[in-house]
């Protein structure tokens, strides 16, 4: 799609910010169909290496329906005093000192110099690496990150236990797209459809040091590629077949679209040496405003290249304080389970409304196992454009990682490190076009979903 010549690189940039509502955090064990009117970002796939070049233009929304309705590092710190007094010098009236009293003190008299004890300061509270949010249970952080294979095809819908990832990252495949559901503040009891693996995820998997790698399997060369990555230390493989008892087939869906687990069995099977992820992204303090560069936007639409093109949309919900998103056109949400894997009527599917949307331009090339396969090239000295939605914003920005052995590093057209509001983030890995929503196709998702 050729972008149009008529360029708009000006939006207002009104400083409004949205709390976002505290999660909580789980223990350690434990529509009319419109037409689509966008503002193009038209992006090559293996991105440019100047920013400016972003074409922000009048796009017509072609390939994109409405849905109609529902399918059924840092973070806030505190600079506290030390809370203490000094003590004050007994009077005198001359020469010679008046004698110090003999009684109790109380309260009216002086002191005797000595300055009270300071209250101590408690210890900050620890800081999730991976959403930036406060947490009062210390006894998780050195745990390591546990990330999950998610089908998104739509026999595979709707997952369950996605909403309590701390990340979700969707990468290509076969025509279709795979999410990375990665947990570490908290767990889901259960989690599923677990799905087969490609030849993409170590490099991505190595972003969190060494993460646990759950999944239901692969064929022998991705498998050669895993083990290639255990040994390697990006990740340590619990597959399904590591343990046969602790992933199993739900009835009310067919296979390969049935296979669950549960974060608690997979950490409980993990060795004690794996550590803890660092920190991937920055995050905001409490009542910092969003960089100069900062445009306000409705939502986003992106286009995953290859085979049916999956499409998917990101729509900002001032209520929800998060980006609501909708797979295919249909809402993308979360069923709630029992820990058994049954369905639990009593409480009603949640959309996906992550808080942070991470769109970082990536190639693709043919996996050597499997050219049909398509293998996303995330260590990548040449990097790429990456588009960040917080608050209610667009940050366009670049992401860098030379290597797999360091984290994907994403800054702003300035140069500094983006910083995303603390909570759930989505990382988009596409090929294919990003498309800005003016407001009315915007609202009109909201309203009829």
């Amino acid at each position: 799609m050729a972008a149009p010549t008529a360029l708009k690189r000006a939006l207002p940039r009104p400083r409004r910010r949205t709390p976002t509502p505290p999660r909580r955090w789980a223990r350690w064990a434990t529509a009319p169909g419109v037409a689509l009117l966008a503002v193009a970002l038209l992006v090559a796939a293996c991105g440019d290496s100047d920013t400016s070049d972003i074409n922000v233009s009048a796009g017509t929304g072609d390939g994109a329906t409405a849905p109609t309705g529902p399918d059924a590092t840092g973070g806030p710190t505190t600079d506290a005093g030390t809370g203490g007094s000094t003590g004050t010098d007994t009077p005198s009236t001359g020469d010679n000192p008046a004698p110090a009293p003999s009684g109790p003190d109380t309260g009216d008299q002086p002191g005797d110099g000595t300055a009270p004890a300071p209250t101590p300061t408690p210890p900050p509270l620890p800081t999730e690496p991976l959403t930036g949010e406060l947490l009062e249970d210390n006894s998780i952080m050195d745990r390591p990150a546990l990330a999950v294979k998610i089908g998104t095809s739509n026999a595979g819908r709707p997952q369950s236990g996605i909403n309590q990832a701390d990340m979700l990252i969707e990468v290509r495949v076969e025509g279709i797209t795979r999410l990375i559901a990665v947990y570490h503040s908290q767990g889901a009891e259960p989690l599923g459809p677990v799905r087969s693996a490609r030849s993409s995820d170590p490099d991505i998997l190595a972003n969190f040091g060494r993460p646990i790698f759950g999944h239901s399997g692969a064929n022998p060369g991705v498998l050669a590629e895993l083990a290639e990555g255990h040994a390697a230390g990006k990740l340590y493989e619990l597959r399904w077949d590591d343990l046969p008892n602790d992933y199993w087939r739900v009835g009310d869906q067919a296979a390969p679209f049935n296979l669950y687990t549960t974060t608690s069995a997979i950490w409980n099977a993990a060795p004690a040496e794996l550590t803890a992820p660092e920190a991937l992204f920055e995050y905001r303090r409490e009542g910092e405003e969003l960089p100069a560069g900062a445009d306000p936007v409705p939502g986003v639409e992106i286009r995953y290249l290859g085979g049916n093109e999956s499409i998917a949309h990101f729509v900002w919900d001032a209520d929800a304080a998060g980006w609501a998103r909708w797979q295919d056109g249909t809402p993308h949400v979360d069923m709630a389970r029992e820990p058994d894997g049954t369905p639990n009527p009593d409480i009603d599917p949640v959309q996906v409304t992550p808080a942070n949307v991470v769109v970082l331009q990536t190639r693709y090339l043919p996996s050597a196992p499997s050219a049909t396969s398509p293998q996303a090239i995330t260590a990548d000295p040449q990097g790429g454009v990456a588009l960040v939605f917080t608050d209610g914003h667009l940050i366009r920005g670049r992401w860098e990682r030379p290597t797999a052995a360091e984290p994907w590093k994403v800054t702003d057209g300035n140069g500094n490190p983006v910083r995303l509001t603390p909570g759930q983030t989505f990382i988009a890995l596409p090929g294919g076009d990003v498309l800005v929503m003016v407001e009315d196709f915007a609202r009109n998702l909201l309203n009829n979903r």
